[in-house]
């Protein structure tokens, strides 16, 4: 019988294949089984909140929409080199129809300049980092936007956010130059909500009352997120706590924070952000998305599906509720249910790598290896670079006892991550399935050069130069 690896940190724990697949998407490319566990303080007091009673002091210096992205794009043309590839890859909005439009507004501008090469928007939209849970959709942090461009062949990565607020509204963009993941330009304009372009296209969405905010506390509440994208936990909890301190009624500081703290692995701290981000807007999804995300993290699946349930029914098209609703599933053992809301995530968002490689671990709990195989495939297809992927593919071919397949996916997962115990492991057991002690010696002595304590590995080794000898 074939054996996979669970690794934590440096140590392995064996188990049969076909018995549960343990899951997670970030950083094991079989399975992770968790060891021991641990204690956590209790959650913070949600803090009392207060009603503004004074008046936002008028903004000035407001721009058309126009001038804002013709602005954006000098800014960063202008500390870029001639020719560069460039792509933008998100603008972050709600709904996300207004983001795409600014996306496509910023590509035009792009496309008529003649500093930079410009890639097809369409295809950086078919990336999505399957190493990753992008439960915090207003963030794509510097480091995922070097992946992306790494991926795309673009040397600069554009991504950016847009806000709307009662008294106007603001677009902020990020570049990135892959080549040296520095920040090479940032823009932020504020634009007038009169502006006739953005009441057009905000038009369709309503007329929903808009939040207020005090400009110093935004100021700070920007800088937060910028030291956020750039990795930088703690320094963003300042300045977040700097726009709080400011304005109490900030409900995306609380939010902010939230993802921030947990982030950190502090999730009671999440969990009482995202807390006061919704007591202050009771239908903000996001909060309740990310809040779930913190409980599942501390185990607890049943509050964690509750709070993607509220999130699901205020935003039906929310593909990461629906995601992280069925990794909450998974969790507790329900495949039928998890698969159902990964396909829903699908349906929403046909590109959702991380949906199709949990549904295929689903599909491989429920040893329904052909369709595992399947949504494995469809991941790589859209992005070809995920180890994990290749990995648990492997393990549904050995299943079903296509040796050879499963030796060429673990191939493909060495060739990525050459540090990758697990896939020494596996494809060790599956050579020496086939009779072919020297090279399973070979992967088992790569194993322990990797983790020297593996003592399953020294010992699959003494056993197959035994079985060597006999032969």
């Amino acid at each position: 019988m074939l054996l996979m690896a669970a690794a934590m940190r440096s140590r392995f724990n064996m188990c049969i294949l076909e018995k549960k697949v343990r899951k997670t998407i970030l950083t094991a490319v079989f399975a992770l089984a968790l060891l021991g566990s641990c204690r956590t303080a209790p959650a913070p007091a949600v803090p009392e909140f207060v009603n503004r009673t004074s008046p936002v002091p008028a903004v000035s210096g407001l721009v058309s929409l126009d001038e804002a992205v013709a602005a954006a794009v000098a800014e960063v043309e202008a500390n870029a080199e001639d020719g560069l590839e460039v792509t933008v890859y998100k603008i972050t909005a709600s709904p996300d129809e207004i983001g795409k439009f600014f996306a496509e507004e910023l590509n035009d501008r792009f496309s008529r300049g003649k500093k930079l090469v410009l890639l097809a928007r369409e295809t950086a939209l078919n990336y999505v980092d399957g190493e990753h849970e992008f439960q915090m959709s207003s963030f794509v942090s510097d480091e995922d936007a070097v992946g992306i461009g790494h991926y795309l062949g673009a040397k600069v990565v554009i991504t950016g956010t847009f806000d709307r607020y009662a008294e106007f509204s603001q677009l902020r963009i990020r570049a990135v130059d892959v080549r040296t993941s520095a920040l090479l330009a940032s823009y932020t304009a504020r634009i007038s909500n009169d502006d006739p372009v953005l009441a057009n296209i905000t038009a369709p969405f309503g007329a929903s009352p808009l939040p207020q905010v005090a400009e110093n506390a935004l100021n700070y509440l920007n800088r937060g997120k910028d030291l956020y994208t750039e990795g930088k936990y703690d320094k963003a909890i300042q300045e977040f706590d700097r726009a709080l301190a400011i304005d109490s009624g900030l409900f995306e500081g609380y939010f902010y924070r939230g993802v921030a703290y947990r982030n950190k692995g502090d999730n009671d701290r999440a969990i009482a952000d995202h807390t006061a981000a919704i007591r202050i807007n009771p239908n903000y999804a996001d909060a309740y998305n990310n809040r779930g995300v913190a409980y599942r993290k501390k185990g607890d699946n049943d509050q964690a599906i509750a709070d993607y349930n509220v999130a699901i029914r205020i935003n039906p098209n929310l593909a990461d509720a629906y995601s992280n609703r069925g990794d909450a599933y998974y969790n507790k053992g329900d495949y039928d249910r998890a698969v159902a809301d990964y396909t829903e995530a699908i349906r929403i968002n046909p590109n959702y790598v991380k949906a199709y490689y949990s549904r295929g671990l689903s599909y491989t709990n429920k040893r329904e290896y052909d369709r595992a195989i399947a949504d494995y495939t469809e991941a790589i297809r859209i992005n070809p670079n995920l180890a994990h992927v290749y990995g648990n593919r492997g393990i549904a071919y050995a299943n079903k006892g296509e040796l050879d397949r499963a030796i060429a996916d673990w191939n493909a997962t060495i060739r990525i991550n050459p540090n990758l115990a697990e896939a020494y492991f596996n494809r060790g057991i599956a050579y020496r399935n086939k009779g072919d002690y020297g090279r399973a010696i070979a992967d088992w002595e790569a194993v322990l050069r990797i983790d020297p304590n593996n003592i399953v590995a020294r010992q699959n080794i003494e056993k197959a130069r035994q079985m060597q000898q006999g032969q």
